[in-house]
């Protein structure tokens, strides 16, 4: 009976909506009702119809061109693109990172031959768990990215690009001050659905409720909470490699130095991308230590 309790508590500490796997659950196919309720809270929108049975794979048609994946991907009103992410960790490349994703979405319903009239709206929202370097100056946690004439801010180039970042820390700080808006309601839960203040607020959100009836479900699937909890011991595993790098000053270290802290990283099974972004080296200097 103990080791069955602690297996429990064991479980619903790692399958906290915040992790990836559990992420892409709770919000993807088959959960538009409380996918649309959080987009709509998030965006200020009406949203009468979500279609979120689409590739989440950004792919390309050119073997040299990078790939990505985000962790949801819908289409809303028909003709609106949107995907939504949640990014624990921050680098120093992370706004070039989201103009990417949102690049590759922008694009991906042209097709060769196609007219521009086939592009739509694309909004990317980015729940990021850590504040972003460029944003320590901005007191609120959600940001709303467009272009516009430098000059006169009041004139936006185009509807069509739409970039939601909103800092997880900053809004469970905003809800203490502020406690009927939806938005900071959706980052509390996600930040902790056990907290007593969310308990509070199911009380009065039902969609929040039901998202957290669903996580309760979720919670019982054993493939999935071990998947999950692969995916939190790599991200320890990363935390704690990024760490050692600053402790032992890798970043501005000797070459061979990075080259061993590499092949450490590549023997703990890291990939490549995440040990070129500690280290500095290229991707070649990194291959070359699996030759």
């Amino acid at each position: 009976m103990v080791e069955e309790n602690y297996e429990q508590i064991e479980r619903r500490r790692i399958l906290q909506p915040k992790n990836d796997i559990v992420f892409q659950t709770l919000f993807g196919k088959g959960k538009e009702n409380i996918t649309k309720a959080m987009l709509e809270d998030i965006l200020k929108i009406k949203i009468h119809k979500i279609d979120l049975d689409k590739n989440k794979d950004l792919l390309n048609d050119r073997k040299e061109q990078k790939n990505g994946r985000v962790d949801v991907r819908a289409i809303i009103n028909d003709n609106v693109e949107c995907d939504i992410e949640i990014q624990l960790a921050t680098h120093e490349r992370m706004i070039e990172r989201f103009l990417y994703y949102w690049a590759k979405m922008y694009t991906a319903n042209l097709k060769v031959g196609n007219q521009y009239n086939k592009l739509r709206k694309t909004i990317s929202i980015i729940i990021v768990g850590e504040e972003i370097e460029q944003f320590k100056e901005i007191p609120q946690a959600h940001t709303k990215w467009q272009l516009r004439e430098k000059k006169y801010q009041n004139i936006v180039l185009t509807e069509f690009c739409e970039l939601h970042i909103i800092t997880l820390p900053k809004a469970i700080q905003e809800y203490q001050n502020n406690k009927e808006d939806a938005m900071l309601q959706w980052m509390m839960f996600l930040d902790n659905p056990e907290n007593k203040e969310v308990a509070e607020i199911m009380e009065a959100n039902k969609d929040i409720k039901a998202a957290k009836e669903e996580l309760d479900r979720i919670n019982q699937d054993e493939i999935l909470w071990k998947e999950a909890l692969d995916i939190e011991i790599t991200r320890m595993d990363n935390e704690q490699f990024l760490y050692e790098a600053r402790r032992d000053g890798i970043k501005e270290g000797k070459k061979e130095a990075k080259l061993e802290a590499a092949k450490k990283m590549l023997e703990e099974n890291a990939s490549i991308e995440f040990v070129m972004k500690v280290t500095g080296l290229t991707k070649e200097e990194i291959e070359t230590l699996n030759s």
